[in-house]
Formats: structure tokens, C-alpha cells, sequence
């Protein structure tokens, strides 16, 4: 055991000790007293008070008892630790999680306080290390890895930085952390320069697609996180009927990651005024996840509103109590043909139900402005423009303003080209694989398809392939300044496609997805990590924003002036931002959620999977034991004794 202030505890020794002892040299000046007999008066000779100097010191139980909450107050002072015996190693690596689950409340304040103070014991380690310990570097880390301290030796350097961590609502992720680290490690160990030694001060919730690796280090996990409760708003969702645009419905999923059922009770407001209060039963974790409670509304909803869903159960994660989603006015979508004359197109694209649907040739399509493209919302007649553009067979001149649909054709889009098959693959083809998880390809299966001649899509590194043929991609989305293009590389006359269930599910959902500017709700919500660029010039003044309301606190997070558009810095924290301004929906209030099921699970693991090194909590025998404070034990030892001293006093007391 070592103590981290000596000098404290020997001063404050040297003062308290002797005075304690010098009051039990004072002696009791008496007063006689003549009484029938001194058998009832035995405790009155007891000195329990003193008024006069001096007398022999006697062996006595109450000083024996002072002394000891004396010397446990005195060690305190002295801030007794206890260390393992083990080896600094020469480099030290701070890994520090300030993820969404690290905002945990199991243990107080939160899980990030309490990783901050084991990463501070790491640093008072290092003053208290042999000589090989050179320094440390300190790393935070959530979905992306920032380097808060390079390596130094100046350890008050490194507690500011490590003082200085944010929390954040992002995901967390090991994988960017050690690619920061991975050559500075290996770079030390290609040389021989000694140990390299990671400390990984996480709740181990972290999400990495693949195992991560790490060679050359000594890596070490450190937990933080007890027993949590959580009931989280995993999704949120809306959609608006294109029939019935004034329609809307509501998905939601809670989440219940506790033992057992949880009652609790769920508000739906519409603009800030209730609308709906369910009492609902989430049912218990269970060994393949977390206990799941669906819900779905259907509401009635001529214009736009902000939507707030939330529960009153009290857990240990505030961050995903609650979820916003600002859903946009009601419109019947207008969408522009361009072809030469295809019914089988012509009729799926009638049948999303679409407002307006105008055809035109490829000639007269070259003939239009561009501008004449553009939606103007609340204009009719030719003038209105379009919400999406389908081109058939055709590749316009110049990209059009206006989110759009291309069969056997591509957009004059840098590094997008179409490429004919070779003589090998020149027949018949079939789908090898599709994106069943994208937006667009919902209830969209493609096994059935046979294309012939397709053409091979080469893409741009920013393209998204949804679906890859025997030749190579057949269809992709590509997005080019803000426009999105959806490619498609056959001609639809030379397929079964038309024939097939999967090419109206496809059309519909690909015409509402660009109709809503590549989302497939007609709700707008963003995620902590993500930014927006939002249309500053609806704003008059300086455009600016403000939250999140959610969590209590005010930060502002975006200016531009006289700008077009401006890009808002990255959303660290979930809740509700509010320009400043007058803005136009949605972009007068901007909903940040976490909504990730992952994330929400904040029960902490004991071991992180980690390639060519293995981290276990105290399980590898070379490991640096960060110190363990014992001053809080010598505080409640003090206090006992100090309890037993008033009993003793007290029963001396009574005659």
C-alpha cells in the first residue's frame, strides 16, 4: 500500500495526535463532599471531565477509541492506494468511449465520469511509475476516433484533455480507434522500443463490423457499468398515402432490455398537444434480444407537424426516451415520362398514384428549360414542374434539376457510363444479388429476373449498387450535387420485368423515394453523427439554430450568412433543434434521434473481441492495475470507531 500524500497525513499527525493525548493528562480538580456512603458514587470517580493539570496517563478504552478514528481521518488525508505488482508499460494508450450508452446512469453521474476518473488514475499512475514509463497518449473514440492528447509526458496536459472528453449520442464503434493507433504501435515495436500498453475504458457495447485487429500492444479492457434499466424508442416512423395524401401513419418500436416485463406509458403529440396516452406492456429481454413492442397509428394530418413519441419509464438512458420526426405537408405527386412509347412503364407509374403524369418525348424534353423541372410547391397546370423525371431508353443532355429514374440509360454524371456486355454475357442473364435492405428494393425480389443484354454500370466511388448481375452492376443509385439518379442498365422490353410483381413494388417505391428527396417516409429525422444542409436564404438574417431541447441543455450548432445553402456542423447530442428564424418546414425544426436498437442495449459485456490480442477484464498477467483508493474505507472505519466512542461515553455517563 502506498500513499499518495504522506506529508499531508504526517502534519496533520504532528498537530492532532499530541493534543488528543495532552487532554488526557488534565486532571479532575474535585470538591469533597461528605456522604453516607461512596457505594452508589463509584462512576463519580471516574475522570469523564478535567479542569486541572496533571495527572498519570492511564490505559483507557475511549483514547484507545479516539486514537483510531483519529488515525483513520489521518490516513485519509494521506490518500492510501493499493497497486498490483505488476509492470508499467513504457507507452501508455488511452482508448476512452464517449458513446451514447456511455450517458448510462447506472453508476453516478455517469458512465463517462466514471471512465474519466479510471483514465485520471491511469495518469497519476504515470507519475507514480519506475523510469521506463515515458508518457501516454489519450484517444477518444465513438464512431470516429479523435486524438484529445498526442503523447507527452506532461501529465497535466493529459488530464485536461481527458477532463475536456464530450459526451456524445454516437455510436460506438473500437475499429476507427486502433487504425489511429496502429501505426504509432507498430512503429514501436518494429524498433524494439519497449511495451506498448492500450487501455480500453469502455462499457464494451461497441458495434464493429468485423473483429478489429490490433498487433504489437498489450491491450487492456476496462468496464465500466453495472446492472442498467432501459425501455428505448428503437423506430420511428410516418408515411403519407398517395391517395389519401392528407393520411398519415405512425410506426413505432419499443424496446424493453431488463429482466422483466415494464408497464409504461407511451405519448404521442402532434405540434406539441397530446394526442394519444397508451398504456403499454413491453415484453422482457430475451436470449436473442431485447423484448419487443410494436405500435402503429394512423392519424389524420392536412399539413405538416412535428411528431413526439415518448414513454415514462424511468431508466437509465435518457437518450432514446423520446424521438421527434418533423413530417412534411401533404402534396399528389407530378412525374414527368421521357420515352418513346413504353405502356408497361406508363402503366406502373400510374398506378402509385401519382396527381399528374406527362409524357413526353425525348425530342421534346430537349426543347424545355431546365427550370420548367423544378416543383413549385402550390402552383398547378404546366408551370407546377415535377417531383421526379423517368427517362426510357434515353440520356438527356444535361442533367436534369429534379431527382430521376433512368432505364437503359445513365445521366451525364462523372465516372457513371454505361458499358455493353461482352460477347460472353451478351445473352440472357440473371440477378446474382440485390440490396434487400435499401429503401428501394423493399418486397422487391429479383430472382426471377432475366435480362437480355444488359449493360454493366461502371460507378463513381460515392455510387450505391442495388442490385449486381452475372456482367457486373445493373442497378445503382448515384447522387450528383444534391440530385439523386437511380440507374437502371436493360431495357425493360427486353425483360420479364414488366411481367413480374417486383417491377410496380419497385416503381412504387422508387417514384415516392425520389419524389421525397431519397427518403421513403414523409418524415424528416436525422441521427447524432449525421449533418443537413438546409436552405438558408428562407431565412432573413444570419440562419441559426439552437438545442437540443431534450436534454435540458442550449448549444448553438450552425450560422451562414447570405449563403444558398449551409451545411450545419455534425449533430452530436439527439433532440430538437429550433431555428432561430423564421424557416419553412421542415426546416424550422430539425429532429435528432438515436433510434438504434444496438446503442440502446447498454448492459455491459466483460470481454472485447479483438484479433492477435484477446481483452478480458484482469485476466492477462502482464497487466498495469490502475490504483485503488482506500481513503473512502479509512472515512467509514473513522466513522465506526467514532460511533463506538459515543456508545462508550454515553453508558460511562449514566451513574
Amino acid at each position: 500500500m502506498n500513499f499518495l500524500s504522506p506529508a499531508t497525513a504526517l502534519i496533520a499527525a504532528g498537530i492532532t495526535v499530541p493534543l488528543l493525548v495532552a487532554m488526557y493528562f488534565l486532571k479532575l480538580r474535585r470538591r469533597q463532599v461528605v456522604v453516607s456512603s461512596t457505594l452508589l458514587w463509584r462512576k463519580a470517580i471516574q475522570d469523564l471531565q478535567v479542569n486541572a493539570p496533571f495527572q498519570r496517563l492511564r490505559r483507557n478504552l475511549l483514547l484507545l477509541l479516539q486514537l483510531l478514528v483519529l488515525a483513520g481521518l489521518i490516513a485519509a488525508l494521506g490518500r492510501p492506494m493499493l497497486r498490483g505488482q505488476s509492470r508499467p508499460g513504457d507507452r501508455i494508450i488511452i482508448l476512452l468511449d464517449h458513446s451514447a450508452s456511455m450517458n448510462a446512469e447506472d453508476v453516478s453521474p455517469t458512465r463517462l465520469d466514471e471512465a474519466k476518473e479510471l483514465a485520471l488514475a491511469l495518469i497519476d499512475d504515470l507519475g507514480e511509475a519506475n523510469d521506463t514509463a515515458t508518457g501516454a497518449m489519450v484517444i477518444s473514440f465513438a464512431d470516429r476516433a479523435r486524438v484529445v492528447a498526442p503523447f507527452t509526458t506532461d501529465l497535466a496536459l493529459l488530464r485536461r484533455a481527458v477532463r475536456a472528453i464530450p459526451a456524445t449520442d454516437r455510436r460506438s464503434s473500437l475499429e476507427p480507434a486502433l487504425r489511429v493507433i496502429e501505426s504509432f504501435v507498430q512503429g514501436i515495436a518494429d524498433q524494439d522500443a519497449g511495451t506498448t500498453v492500450v487501455y480500453v475504458i469502455s462499457d464494451g457495447r461497441v458495434r464493429d463490423a468485423k473483429t478489429p485487429t490490433l498487433s504489437g500492444a498489450d491491450l487492456r479492457y476496462l468496464k465500466v457499468g453495472r446492472d442498467p434499466r432501459n425501455v428505448a424508442v428503437v423506430a420511428l416512423s410516418a408515411r403519407r398515402d398517395f391517395a389519401q395524401p392528407h393520411r398519415a401513419q405512425v410506426f413505432a418500436r419499443l424496446a424493453n432490455y431488463t429482466p422483466g416485463p415494464v408497464e409504461t406509458t407511451l405519448t404521442l403529440k402532434i405540434d406539441d398537444r397530446v394526442s394519444r396516452v397508451l398504456p403499454v406492456t413491453v415484453p422482457a429481454v430475451t436470449g436473442t434480444g431485447p423484448g419487443v413492442k410494436p405500435l402503429w397509428f394512423e392519424l389524420d394530418m392536412p399539413s405538416s407537424a412535428l411528431l413526439e413519441l415518448g414513454h415514462d419509464y424511468s431508466d437509465d438512458l435518457r437518450a432514446d426516451d423520446t424521438a421527434w420526426l418533423n413530417v412534411a405537408p401533404p402534396r399528389r405527386l407530378r412525374v414527368l415520362l421521357v420515352t418513346a412509347g413504353n405502356v408497361f412503364l406508363k402503366q406502373a407509374i400510374k398506378a402509385v398514384g401519382v396527381r399528374k403524369l406527362v409524357t413526353m418525348t425525348p425530342a421534346h424534353y430537349e426543347h424545355q428549360h431546365p427550370d420548367q423541372f423544378t416543383r413549385r410547391v402550390g402552383m398547378t397546370g404546366p408551370d407546377a414542374g415535377y417531383d421526379a423525371i423517368v427517362f426510357d431508353a434515353y440520356a438527356p443532355v444535361q442533367p436534369p434539376p429534379v431527382n430521376s429514374l433512368y432505364f437503359n440509360a445513365s445521366p451525364p454524371v462523372e465516372g457513371l457510363t454505361l458499358v455493353p456486355s461482352s460477347a460472353g454475357a451478351a445473352g440472357s442473364q440473371l440477378i446474382l444479388d440485390w440490396q434487400r435492405d435499401h429503401a428501394l428494393m423493399r418486397h422487391a425480389v429479383l430472382d426471377q429476373l432475366i435480362m437480355l443484354e444488359p449493360q454493366r454500370l461502371v460507378l463513381p466511388e460515392t455510387a450505391q449498387v442495388l442490385a449486381t448481375g452475372q456482367a457486373g452492376p445493373v442497378m445503382a443509385v448515384v447522387t450528383d450535387r444534391g440530385i439523386y439518379h437511380v440507374v437502371v442498365g436493360f431495357d425493360l422490353l427486353k425483360s420479364n420485368w414488366p411481367m413480374l410483381i417486383s417491377f410496380p413494388v419497385f416503381i412504387n417505391n422508387t417514384v415516392g423515394w425520389l419524389s421525397l428527396g431519397g427518403r421513403s417516409e414523409a418524415a424528416v429525422g436525422y441521427r447524432p453523427g449525421q449533418s443537413v444542409t438546409v436552405p438558408s436564404g428562407l431565412a432573413s438574417g444570419p440562419l441559426q439554430y439552437e438545442g437540443p431541447v431534450a436534454l435540458g441543455t442550449v448549444e448553438s450548432i450552425g450560422q451562414a450568412d447570405g449563403a444558398d445553402l449551409v451545411t450545419l456542423p455534425i449533430f452530436e447530442r439527439v433532440g430538437l433543434y429550433r431555428a432561430q428564424q423564421d424557416m419553412s418546414p421542415p426546416w424550422d425544426r430539425l429532429a435528432v434521434n438515436l433510434l438504434d436498437q444496438d446503442e440502446s442495449d447498454i448492459n455491459p459485456v466483460e470481454q472485447i473481441a479483438v484479433s492477435a490480442s484477446a481483452s478480458s477484464q484482469g485476466t492477462h498477467s502482464s497487466v498495469t492495475q490502475i490504483r485503488r483508493d482506500l481513503w473512502p474505507l479509512c472515512v467509514v472505519g473513522a466513522l465506526a470507531f467514532l460511533m463506538i466512542e459515543w456508545v462508550v461515553y454515553t453508558r460511562r455517563m449514566y451513574l
